[in-house]
């Protein structure tokens, strides 16, 4: 009686054993699934500051550039004083001619014939037809690239609309390395090259954004 009442006892510790060992197995696998939880948990969270950072970084750029067009538009805005110009000094709306004429830049420098035929091309790349009355090349001659033609229209309406379709050339075949220019005068030349570095810094700074030069400004898409 006594050596079955062991074997009950002994029997009983054994599954009480194994009750403990089941109930250690299951909570190691709560606990690992509790964890698995845990680093998606903490990789969701990583995500979203990423994302957010990037929004923030994107937004700080847009201001940044922002910032920069306003700056240039005050500055280009902005009077300035200078030493003034005598009473019959030709000021560059006053130079007879100017306000018909446009320098085009990166057209390949041949013969007259050849440029004539050249030009043509890149106006009816543009949809316009008109009228030139003169053209010549301006500067020395540069092996590296081809000097300026500076080319005289009959009506400024002409080549105000060559201008403002000028932009439409980067998309071009032929004509994608040529620049419309207005004649301008040498401290105007100046102040449009650094307009051009600043929209060009801040196309880098901000890619998706649309800027572009309209009346010596800087102007927002």
């Amino acid at each position: 009686m006594k050596l079955a009442r062991a074997t009950m006892n002994n029997f009983e510790t054994v599954i009480s054993v194994e009750n403990l060992e089941k109930q250690l197995r299951e909570c190691k696998e709560e606990l690992d699934r509790h964890r698995v939880n845990v680093i998606e948990l903490q990789q969701t969270v990583i995500n979203h500051q990423k994302q957010q950072l990037s929004t923030v970084t994107a937004s700080v750029q847009k201001v940044k550039a922002y910032s920069t067009v306003l700056a240039q538009n005050c500055a280009a805005t902005s009077p300035k004083v200078g030493k003034p110009l005598p009473v019959n000094h030709p000021t560059p709306v006053q130079q007879p001619g100017r306000e018909k004429n446009m320098v085009v830049f990166g057209l390949p420098e041949t013969t007259d014939r050849v440029a004539k035929t050249t030009l043509d091309e890149l106006f009816e790349e543009l949809n316009e037809k008109p009228k030139v009355t003169t053209m010549k090349r301006i500067g020395e001659r540069n092996e590296k690239r081809p000097r300026p033609l500076l080319v005289s229209l009959e009506k400024r309406a002409t080549l105000l609309a060559l201008l403002r379709k000028a932009r439409n050339l980067k998309d071009s075949k032929q004509f994608s390395a040529v620049y419309l220019s207005p004649d301008l005068t040498p401290s105007e030349l100046k102040e449009q090259k650094a307009l051009r570095s600043t929209l060009k810094r801040i196309r880098s700074e901000d890619p998706d954004g649309c800027y572009f030069i309209r009346n010596n400004l800087i102007q927002v898409g």
